[in-house]
């Protein structure tokens, strides 16, 4: 971001689901939002006034049921849950955010924009600035993941510059990403750099910048940014790409011992995810 995710990474979804779509694996990179299940935890509690009718209180449950749905990786079963909220309380952000986030899962990359999109419109109706800024942040970093990184940017740097966003890292972090698949290298340092004043151990930011090291041939910084990627909040999808391309680097360096140890921790970790197999492969080539 994001971030990423693009990192195949994601943070969310079942090992399987991330297999069948490649473009998936830059989220955890993105450090986006909605994958992050606990930051919107307060929203998915039901709260129900006596003033609401019982269809406006039927529809938060089913869509907190679908929430929970997908938290646990059951994205079909999410989907049923959101899309019966919906018919009850169509004019609902949240549910439209959520369930841009579970067709997301399942790879329909139409319906995921299609619903992001509704979820900002009706937020900014209802005056809604969190679900509006969930919805920007994952739009963001759906776009990166998609390939559209400019109009990925128009979201996160609107985002980066709301002194009213909690945690400015996370737009920030995905601003980088897009700038850096742009090839302006220097403002996705800067972007990166940013996100990281605001949180020094944030991992999709420091994992990152250390692609970003690699590609403009500092192997020793981005070897040290990896590392500090392992140690800060990273989810094991982005720790498993953080070691890959530390193997990757040592290779380079012609530090087998170190090369071999970064590629088993990935394989051993996330043998079902893509950086986890490549590094299996890797480590079969240097036996």
């Amino acid at each position: 971001m994001n971030t990423t995710m693009n990192a195949k990474r994601r943070a969310g979804g079942g090992m399987n689901e991330e297999g069948a779509v490649v473009r998936r694996r830059r989220f955890a990179a993105l450090g986006i939002g909605l994958l992050l299940l606990p930051p919107l935890a307060g929203c998915m509690t039901t709260r129900i006034s006596m003033e609401e009718s019982p269809t406006v209180s039927e529809s938060r449950a089913m869509r907190d049921l679908g929430v929970d749905y997908l938290g646990s990786g059951r994205t079909a079963l999410a989907i049923r849950q959101l899309q019966a909220s919906l018919e009850l309380d169509p004019e609902d952000p949240l549910a439209h955010l959520w369930l841009g986030e579970a067709y997301r899962r399942k790879g329909h990359t139409v319906k995921t924009e299609v619903f992001l999109l509704r979820a900002i419109e009706l937020a900014q109706e209802q005056r809604n600035h969190n679900v509006e800024q969930e919805a920007r942040l994952n739009l963001s970093a759906f776009l990166s993941q998609t390939g559209r990184y400019e109009d990925s940017l128009e979201h996160c740097q609107a985002l980066a510059a709301d002194p009213t966003v909690p945690m400015p890292w996370r737009p920030l972090t995905n601003c980088g990403w897009a700038l850096m698949q742009l090839g302006r290298f220097d403002e996705a340092r800067a972007s990166f750099s940013d996100a990281l004043d605001f949180f020094p151990r944030f991992g999709p930011a420091l994992l990152n910048l250390g692609i970003l090291e690699a590609k403009q041939g500092h192997r020793l910084a981005a070897i040290q940014r990896l590392e500090a990627a392992l140690e800060g909040r990273l989810a094991a999808s982005g720790k498993a790409e953080a070691n890959y391309r530390l193997g990757e680097l040592y290779v380079a360096l012609g530090r087998r011992d170190k090369a071999v140890g970064h590629f088993r921790a990935a394989a051993e970790s996330s043998p079902n995810l893509e950086w986890g197999s490549q590094s299996q492969a890797y480590l079969d080539l240097l036996r």
